[in-house]
């Protein structure tokens, strides 16, 4: 059973972050979603780096997020750079 749930939180950290940048519709909105990526990867580094505790995120889970994001962000830049502009139809 805990096989199917690392297995299960996997898929789930690798497939949430991937899709939140894609849902963006707008290059605003595209830069506030990687800026509030980068200070979510920041103190997860800063989480996985400190001694004793309980870590939050494993360091696994966290680079499958990582992963998932950076694939996506990447999707979503070459979608907004190749969309054309909207023309009004006369």
């Amino acid at each position: 059973m805990s096989g199917a749930f690392a297995v299960f939180a996997g898929l789930l950290c690798f497939a949430i972050p991937l899709a939140v940048p894609l849902f963006v519709q707008r290059w605003r909105t595209f830069a506030i979603i990687v800026a509030l990526a980068v200070a979510f990867f920041a103190w997860l580094t800063w989480d996985i780096e400190r001694t004793g505790g309980v870590h939050w995120i494993g360091s696994f889970l966290g680079g499958l997020m990582l992963f998932g994001f950076a694939a996506g962000a990447i999707a979503k830049f070459v979608m907004l750079v190749g969309r054309r502009p909207d023309r009004a139809e006369p």
